[in-house]
């Protein structure tokens, strides 16, 4: 029999806003789940919906091993574009190049480049998450070089830049989003309806003939308390993970993905599917190794740091919300 848990609230909405980019453990949850589950969440009128679905060892291993291989470089690269995903802002978690921070908000902040020179863009606490697929805004990269023309401010959308750049590896991805996108319409059909309709508005934008437009690919990173931006308000969220192919025993636990706010969390590993509500707030507790290392090696640097004997590469697929607004141009 599929387990089904109906949960109430711990905490209050203000309370649980006020834990924005902080960081969660195992023993913040009552209920840490590790087979196939259907979560709902009773809200503060009373009122039930969906939190996540989660169904174990539906992805081909075949699939995944595919995919590993085409994301794990792109996904091991870091960025500092996260926000509240990425914990508190803080200088020992920013790049070398981060001289100091001359205004901020919790999450954001704008710093002193290497030149001692004030820069005009946001910058965030390093971590290894990318964006593949295609995007509803500018690349903020492109802002910094000089150009006579201004016609990249007037491009609503892009492909992102390992989506042009590796067009094999792209190609090789395409086989996982399309099972991912088979779970998601087996489980939440109406949502998938929803978000495949919209998708298809915009097929220049669209992974295939998913309800997608987009990945974030997050490797060995436990995320701080967030809730998902951007993305279509009336779809869902979707999330498989990928481990080393080239083993057979699992070389890490833990990261579970936790709903605080329902005292909830639960396992994904190789060849799971999760569906869940990304605009509830969620977290990871800490990816604990089951190697030779016993901890992380701190992340504080832009530079390639030596292979991990542990990898976790999370895939999650969405829509993006302004996608819409996108002008087609072939």
């Amino acid at each position: 029999m599929l387990l089904e848990l109906h949960l109430e609230q711990i905490m209050s909405d203000k309370k649980i806003a006020e834990l924005e980019g902080h960081y969660f453990e195992e023993k913040d949850f009552k209920y840490i789940i590790k087979e196939d589950v259907d979560v709902y969440r009773i809200d503060s009128k009373g009122q039930s919906h969906l939190l996540l679905k989660l169904r174990k060892k539906v992805i081909p291993p075949a699939i995944s091993k595919k995919a590993f291989k085409a994301l794990i470089e792109e996904a091991k690269k870091p960025h500092t574009n996260r926000g509240a995903a990425a914990g508190l802002l803080t200088q020992r978690k920013l790049p070398p190049y981060v001289k100091g921070i001359v205004t901020k908000t919790k999450f954001r902040g704008k710093y002193i480049g290497h030149d001692d020179r004030i820069r005009k863009d946001d910058i965030s606490n390093i971590s290894r998450s990318s964006i593949i697929g295609y995007y509803d805004q500018a690349d903020r990269n492109r802002y910094r070089k000089k150009t006579k023309s201004r016609s990249i401010l007037k491009v609503p959308c892009r492909m992102t830049k390992f989506t042009k750049e590796y067009p094999d590896k792209w190609k090789d991805t395409i086989p996982l989003f399309k099972i991912i996108d088979k779970q998601f319409k087996i489980l939440c059909p109406e949502k998938h309806q929803k978000q495949l309709e919209r998708a298809s508005k915009t097929p220049e934008y669209q992974i295939d003939t998913t309800a997608f437009s987009t990945g974030t690919i997050n490797y060995n990173w436990q995320t701080a308390l967030h809730r998902d931006a951007g993305d279509f308000e009336d779809g869902f969220g979707n999330l498989i993970v990928l481990e080393n192919a080239k083993k057979n025993k699992q070389d890490w636990t833990g990261c579970y993905i936790g709903f605080p706010q329902y005292n909830v969390a639960v396992e994904v590993r190789e060849g799971d599917f999760l569906a869940m509500d990304v605009h509830q707030w969620h977290a990871n507790t800490p990816l604990i190794p089951l190697t030779s290392l016993s901890s992380f090696p701190p992340l504080t640097s832009m530079k390639k740091k030596k292979q991990e004997e542990y990898t976790r590469l999370s895939v999650v697929s969405y829509l993006r919300k302004n996608m819409i607004k996108c002008v087609i141009k072939l």
